[in-house]
């Protein structure tokens, strides 16, 4: 068969995106750097930042914006419910210190980046619970501190992403008397999983567990929860909030629905992202980043230094005040402000839907996403350092005080 030279453009991208999907979890084990980085590095190599072999092209467009879609209900599915309930006080303190602070310096820094202040507030105050969640069963610390951090993290995803719905909402044009009916409607929908929680019990999961435990009724929850994605995705669009909202909101449902003696169905429908459409969306994502571009203005490099410092600084000393308060020693509260600047999932969505919108130029999407791939290193790697000092200092005092 005889393509023609765009249809061949596409098939040799795809190929090679594939493969690079294929490759980013073998790379990401042995280099020790969280796969997700891994694919937006991928993105910059294939994309216009070098080679420039992705094509534009409706395809492109729909796995990139399902990929986001879809990125967000996997954010949902995470979501306990259950844990922030158990450590609500201190995880409440932590998530509000982690996105007042980074949000006011955003603010402050707009300004001078001639950006929305509510976008750059938003981008600033986000962290990344796909990042944070590996990197908590890998610690070997106190499963107190792991908990909280883990809760907190979480709540400062849940808090983020209508932030950044709310934040676009209001940047996209002014407020009027619809809007807050729509406002109503979207928190409605976040009764739901609440809802479901309350009718949960022996019984639900007893017949969940024999409905779910029978193939076809396993193939169909999958269905059905795709359908709930896209549905409740159309619902926010067309309540005037940006379709992350909606997908969100079908993860936290579908995680309720789903008992937790069961967990074969969230772990399939976990697959088809991490295996599949999340690896699209950022490797594509990491495709539209201009390095050429950003590089080649001493102001621009001047303002992703900035931006770079300022978010993560301003997210430390925000998590740190936090944690002092709550009893936290200082290298935790340190490793703690550091694991929390670990952002990568909604500062992408945020860019994305942004310059989607003519909120942002491309040297600014590419600062972004630099941002999020800077951040998402360096957080992690350096509150590990922090935290295994404490570690050793804590076993090297206690071995003096037994010597004692």
């Amino acid at each position: 068969m005889v393509f023609n030279s765009t249809a061949e453009a596409l098939t040799i991208s795809l190929v090679i995106i594939f493969i690079l999907i294929i490759v980013s979890p073998l790379l990401s084990k042995r280099v020790r750097i969280p796969v997700i980085v891994i694919e937006l590095i991928f993105g910059l190599i294939i994309g216009r930042s070098l080679l420039d072999i992705i094509p534009s092209h409706p395809i492109i467009e729909f796995f990139s914006s399902f990929g986001l879609v879809y990125l967000m209900f996997l954010v949902g599915l995470e979501v306990d419910f259950n844990a922030i309930r158990n450590h609500l006080y201190s995880t409440l303190i932590i998530a509000l210190f982690s996105i007042s602070v980074p949000f006011l310096a955003g603010t402050a820094l707009s300004f001078q980046l001639m950006v929305h202040p509510l976008l750059l507030g938003t981008i600033f105050s986000t962290t990344s619970l796909g990042i944070i969640l590996p990197l908590s069963r890998e610690l070997e610390y106190s499963e107190e501190y792991k908990y909280v951090l883990l809760v907190s993290v979480t709540l400062v995803d849940v808090l983020s992403i209508f932030l950044l719905a709310f934040a676009l909402s209001i940047i996209k044009g002014p407020i009027e008397a619809s809007f807050f009916y729509s406002l109503i409607a979207i928190l409605s929908l976040f009764l739901i999983p609440t809802f479901i929680r309350r009718i949960r019990g022996g019984e639900f999961r007893d017949r969940a567990r024999e409905w779910i435990h029978e193939k076809t009724h396993f193939e169909f929850g999958v269905r059905w929860a795709f359908a709930l994605i896209v549905v409740l995705a159309a619902v926010s669009e067309w309540l005037g909030f940006h379709s992350i909202i909606g997908s969100f909101i079908a993860g936290l449902i579908v995680s309720e629905l789903i008992p937790e003696e069961i967990p074969v169905l969230k772990e399939k429908l976990a697959s088809f992202g991490y295996g599949f459409f999340i690896p699209l969306f950022f490797i594509i994502t990491g495709a539209k980043v201009n390095l050429p571009l950003l590089l080649s203005n001493i102001t621009n490099i001047n303002h992703l230094t900035l931006i770079i410092i300022v978010a993560i600084v301003s997210k430390v000393i925000g998590v740190f005040i936090a944690t002092k308060i709550i009893g936290f020693n200082f290298r935790e509260s340190v490793s703690f402000g550091l694991f929390h600047s670990a952002r990568i999932s909604l500062i992408i969505a945020a860019a994305e839907i942004s310059i989607e919108l003519g909120l942002i130029d491309e040297a600014l999407f590419s600062i972004f996403v630099i941002l999020a791939i800077f951040s998402a290193i360096f957080g992690p790697s350096i509150g590990k350092h922090v935290l295994i000092n404490q570690k050793i200092t804590l076993q090297t005092t206690s071995s003096s005080d037994n010597l004692a």
